[in-house]
């Protein structure tokens, strides 16, 4: 009796054109980079946002500011080695730096 695998030792990661959004592309490395290009970044184009940064300078202020919208929602709030809030303000100063 010939038993029949469907395991496949082969990543789908190197392909570089996808028609659908993989689960790879929230990952932050070259895919999303590559998903913001291709797919938004024709329709949201402008100087503000061309740097592709995590945070957006606004030079329509008196001071330099910026802005980051990332979003920290973890259960529990205290967990082995930190809380949401020490993770909230580590991830928010490190978009900004």
């Amino acid at each position: 009796m010939t038993v029949r695998s469907t395991f496949a030792t082969s990543c789908p990661v190197p392909l570089t054109r996808y028609p659908t959004v993989q689960l790879a592309h929230g990952g932050g490395g070259s895919l999303t980079r590559q998903l913001i290009e291709e797919m938004f970044l024709g329709a949201f184009d402008n100087p503000l946002l061309r740097p592709l940064h995590d945070g957006a300078s606004l030079p329509a202020t008196n001071r330099p500011t910026a802005i980051t919208t990332d979003s920290f929602v973890v259960r529990p709030l205290f967990f082995p080695g930190g809380d949401i809030g020490s993770l909230a303000v580590y991830g928010t100063v490190n978009d900004l730096a």
